[in-house]
């Protein structure tokens, strides 16, 4: 078993000392070989065997502690965290169903348009490198000529250039435990939604899912004949199934950044729901859709990376970071699953685009995406900051939610307020503001908290100043003429 005496830096990493600093600890601690309340060296002493900067361990240690894994007492040093009580359980080869025959439901497809003020989790096209990306799409069809614009019969789960970069990417990046050959491409997060419901779900089987929360992943579930269980959220994120839930099979969740409301799942809630999918072999959906934009602070290790049972199952998508018509995401599959998942993509479609993957492959391999994503960071943080001020300057009678990081704030309404008739209002004088109620069930709308979900991302400076006080009369109007819920008919489910 490996100890503290083990830690080393490797100079020439693309990670930063201070992250692998932070890492090579943190698998100490969720391995065990660290143990709750052991004490750890002073940073002075640390920096001096390995031969850093002390600000490097300070980093190291304030990251581990902001993330729940170490604890900081004044005088007394640094130990890790009394909460820790990782769980292992024994790998267990699964039953897989065969798939079920998928039920088609056609839909409302609106024509493609810019989107409206404050339409959330709306990336700004405009921060894209596009002549980056033409320079590399031309080099790739130099590369490979007419080739690539062929059928590949050994391409299903993705382009294996991509697969190899996205593994790199997860790996380094959010803590991801996973070989290439895992990493199955998919026509974003969605697709790998619907076809895991479809493997892993069947008639009446119970799914745990935050509530509110994303709907088209409760749609995907009920296409697949299963039962919705309604998880609570508060300030922790998640509350852990209980036994009064009954058997669950499945549970969907957003921890880095719960959608819609923003808050991350705490430390002991993430070991609390993994534990739970230990003992009662269920498996974890951990939709990672943003986790990247988190601008106070960095991104929180996945929740796929503290799981030693093999019950979680990772997905996240491009179309948030790079531009929303890419439609390339990505899903990390327990070994168990693995064939399974890419037997059933094949009955949905031979491959995805050739040509945008290899792009993406050379994106992503060329530095050029890491680029984007500090340009985006940056960028979005210096948004969220004026939309925040912007609304502390207007007076008005809401609460704003968590405020991290993200695409999107919630704006809480006084106790009472209809927030489907503050939505319908905004509507009308042209903003795209979805009510907090439309995220929740039917049954629970009821009593979820009234809330607008803002989006800031996608509007330059300019454009969400001139936009909030186009907007701000509305708002006003809103509180004084519609205090109160009203009962409104069945709305139509929101896309995220």
């Amino acid at each position: 078993m490996r100890t503290l005496a083990d830690l080393s830096i490797d100079r020439s990493s693309r990670l930063t000392l201070q992250d692998q600093l932070a890492r090579q600890i943190r698998d100490l601690i969720q391995s065990g070989a660290l143990a709750p309340g052991e004490a750890l060296p002073s940073t002075r002493d640390l920096a001096a065997e390995l031969e850093v900067s002390r600000n490097t361990a300070i980093y190291a240690y304030d990251r581990l502690v902001s993330e729940g894994y170490l604890d900081a007492t004044p005088r007394s040093g640094v130990e890790v965290s009394s909460t820790i009580a990782l769980t292992r359980h024994a790998r267990r080869q699964p039953a897989v169903r065969a798939p079920a025959t998928p039920a088609t439901t056609p839909g409302d497809h609106p024509p493609l348009r810019p989107p409206r003020p404050f339409r959330p989790c709306q990336p700004d096209i405009g921060l894209f490198p596009l002549l980056t990306w033409n320079r590399l799409r031309s080099r790739v069809l130099r590369q490979e000529g007419r080739n690539i614009l062929h059928y590949q019969a050994d391409c299903i789960a993705g382009l294996p250039a991509l697969r190899e970069n996205v593994a790199t990417y997860l790996r380094d990046h959010r803590g991801v435990r996973c070989d290439w050959q895992q990493v199955v491409i998919t026509s974003g997060s969605q697709q790998a939604l619907f076809l895991l419901s479809m493997l892993l779900l069947g008639s009446r089987d119970q799914v745990y899912m935050e509530d509110p929360g994303y709907v088209e992943a409760r749609l995907a579930c009920l296409n697949a004949g299963a039962r919705i269980v309604p998880g609570a959220i508060d300030e922790q994120g998640l509350l852990p199934p209980t036994p009064a839930a009954g058997r669950i099979a499945l549970v969907y969740t957003t921890p880095s950044r719960q959608f819609p409301t923003g808050v991350s799942l705490s430390l002991p809630r993430r070991l609390a729901l993994i534990d739970f999918a230990g003992r009662t072999k269920c498996w974890i959906v951990e939709d990672d859709y943003d986790s990247e934009l988190r601008y106070g602070a960095r991104p929180l290790p996945c929740l796929q990376s503290l799981d030693n049972s093999g019950r979680v199952i990772y997905a996240g998508t491009f179309s948030k970071l790079l531009f929303p018509s890419l439609r390339l995401g990505y899903v990390v599959m327990p070994e168990p699953l693995l064939e399974g998942f890419i037997a059933l993509k094949h009955l949905n479609d031979d491959h995805l685009p050739l040509l945008d993957q290899a792009t993406l492959a050379l994106f992503l391999e060329s530095g050029a995406f890491y680029s984007h994503v500090r340009r985006c960071r940056r960028e979005y943080a210096a948004r969220q900051k004026l939309f925040l001020d912007l609304f502390a300057r207007a007076d008005l009678p809401v609460t704003l939610g968590n405020a991290d990081g993200g695409m999107n704030v919630v704006a809480f309404l006084p106790a009472g307020a209809d927030d489907d008739a503050w939505s319908r209002r905004l509507a009308e004088a042209g903003f795209d503001v979805p009510a907090l109620s439309h995220y929740a069930m039917a049954s629970t709308a009821a009593s979820t908290p009234p809330g607008l979900v803002f989006g800031f991302t996608a509007f330059p400076a300019e454009l969400l100043r001139s936009a909030f006080q186009r907007m701000l009369p509305v708002l006003r109007r809103a509180a004084l003429e519609l205090p109160h819920r009203a009962a409104q008919p069945a709305r139509k489910p929101r896309k995220r």
